[in-house]
């Protein structure tokens, strides 16, 4: 199985989650893109922004080793490497 350094230099596997779930996330920027999948190449259903109460349940690689988060709400998929987990 392929091996890389994630964002906090931990190796992970790219077909493993590379946290605990579920967590609950917070937003670094005002909206973000939300997909139909765990990719780009998914259809955009529209955006989402921090004022909703955001909870990851599912992790998955995408293309470009790229790290998406399927929300609980199943209102579908946004990348990871634009959020940080909320301290509860």
């Amino acid at each position: 199985m392929e091996r890389e350094n994630s964002r906090n230099g931990m190796e992970t596997s790219k077909r493993e989650p590379v946290s605990r779930l579920p967590y609950r996330i917070r937003l670094l920027e005002d909206f973000l893109p939300l997909y139909a999948g765990p990719g780009r190449e998914y259809v955009k259903m529209g955006t989402i922004s921090d004022d909703q109460r955001l909870e990851i349940i599912e992790e998955r690689w995408g293309k470009g080793q790229e790290l998406w988060g399927r929300l609980k709400s199943n209102a579908g998929w946004i990348l990871l490497e634009n959020v940080e987990r909320a301290i509860i």
